[in-house]
């Protein structure tokens, strides 16, 4: 092969090899691009499903912190126990057995929603405590169930309602 030959032959490839490797970048990015597309979609949906579990989540709290009410807890259990002690020992294994089922949740709320959550369980288990040291533990179930209503009235504010408002303002920010 002669000088010309090679100068022809690198005449004739350096466009092929300039269109190859353009060719090859542009292809390479726009499949990039379509890998991102496709990722982008498969998060949305992820996020939507997420998105759902959460709300139920939320859900199933609020119904938590109802249940865990004081005035809802006595009118599920008053009538079970014939003493004080009775009642004050059902009301604390209601609480637990009520929080226990529930604790999966905590996985899809804020930490600090949850901190509430659990914060208004132990005001709840307080409250009931602090009541049952103010009667005699042989006087009538009703005696405490009073001590406890007349003690949640002296707290500025129910112990589940800042749990329920937390959980509301948390689904609030889910769809905003």
């Amino acid at each position: 092969m002669t000088n010309n030959d090679i100068t022809t032959l690198l005449l004739v490839l350096a466009p092929a090899a300039l269109v190859l490797a353009s060719s090859y970048l542009l292809l390479r990015r726009m499949l990039d691009a379509d890998l991102r597309r496709k990722q982008a979609e498969v998060l949305l949906l992820r996020r939507g499903e997420t998105l759902k579990i959460r709300f139920s989540a939320m859900e199933q709290l609020v119904v938590l912190m109802e249940r865990l009410s004081p005035a809802e807890l006595l009118l599920r259990t008053t009538r079970h126990a014939a003493t004080a002690e009775a009642l004050q020992l059902l009301l604390l294994d209601t609480v637990r057995n009520e929080m226990g089922q529930y604790l999966p949740f905590q996985l899809y709320v804020n930490v600090d929603t949850w901190e509430m959550i659990v914060a208004a369980r132990n005001s709840v288990i307080s409250l009931i405590n602090r009541s049952a040291a103010e009667v005699r533990p042989s006087e009538p179930a009703i005696h405490l169930s009073n001590k406890i209503l007349s003690n949640l009235q002296a707290l500025p504010a129910v112990p589940t309602v800042d749990a329920i408002t937390a959980l509301r303002k948390e689904a609030q920010l889910l769809f905003a």
